[in-house]
């Protein structure tokens, strides 16, 4: 992927076969985070973090065979937030903080939370859920129950200090007997105990098949890269009316034309686009 160290996704089922479940080392994309939106708070960059591994893990169900995004609106400190997860990997994300809300959660209602999923052969597929109470990660469990008809728990962590992040999908199989997902929910509960840095994969699986022996189903590295470039900007300039491009030039020549996933600034010219009014 690159020279940098990759989070990592490791999806497993438990030895007695009842429970299936992704566990996430994402500081990596804190970094990532860090570096592409420099002039977010640390807070705001948890938040984001913790929609990135939101996203990744939700990707990680169909085996990171098609692309996923998640968009939320609300009315906390986030205004919006946007995650978006490739088949090979690579993530991307933004948040926009309301500049009226300066305490307060990052993710509140009312709102809407947005997943968008698109492959390679099909129309893509939108679903809608207004936010219910709580955190990012009670309104994905929120999505997947009301939109997929699946009982899950979901686990988010992001340090604002360290950077230290992770998450962790837990879902009880159907045939799971109430006694395996009593002990499941106490594992689930008493990782509030457990230091986010000792939080890895590895500890994960044993934690939740209670002992070795969880079968690794498969193993995904992941990294924060933007794709955008400087092609694709200029393909899209060019499809916009003579009279939006005259209006874009109108104060100077080159302009610049900012990324909003990585911060990269591209100056554009009158030249790269032809039929702008000189």
């Amino acid at each position: 992927m690159n020279d940098a160290p990759s989070a990592r996704l490791v999806r497993a089922l438990s030895d007695d076969r009842h429970i299936r479940f992704a566990a996430l080392q994402a500081t990596p994309l804190w970094d990532g985070v860090r570096r592409s939106h420099p002039h977010l708070e640390a807070g705001a960059c948890a938040a984001l973090t913790e929609a990135l591994s939101a996203v990744t893990l939700l990707q990680s169900r169909s085996g990171f065979h098609e692309r996923l995004q998640i968009l939320l609106k609300g009315a906390g400190r986030a205004k919006a937030v946007v995650a978006d997860s490739w088949p090979d990997g690579t993530l991307r994300g933004v948040l926009d903080t309301a500049a009226d809300r300066a305490s307060g959660a990052w993710v509140q209602g009312p709102g809407l939370l947005q997943v968008m999923r698109s492959n390679a052969s099909g129309a893509p597929y939108i679903g809608n859920l207004e936010l219910v109470e709580g955190d990012l990660a009670k309104q994905v469990e929120a999505y997947l129950q009301q939109s997929e008809q699946v009982q899950a728990s979901l686990t988010l962590w992001s340090e604002e200090g360290t950077g230290v992040s992770g998450g962790l999908l837990v879902e009880p199989l159907p045939d799971c007997p109430p006694e395996r997902l009593g002990r499941l929910v106490q594992a689930l509960e008493g990782l509030e105990v457990v230091p986010l840095w000792e939080r890895t994969p590895d500890f994960l699986m044993s934690w939740i098949n209670q002992g070795p022996g969880a079968t690794v189903l498969s193993e995904t590295d992941l990294a924060y890269r933007c794709r955008c470039a400087r092609e694709s900007l200029v393909s899209t300039m060019a499809g916009f009316s003579a009279e939006q491009r005259e209006d874009l030039f109108r104060e100077g020549d080159p302009i610049e034309v900012r990324c909003d996933y990585c911060g990269k600034v591209y100056p554009i010219t009158r030249a790269e686009l032809p039929g702008t009014p000189a």
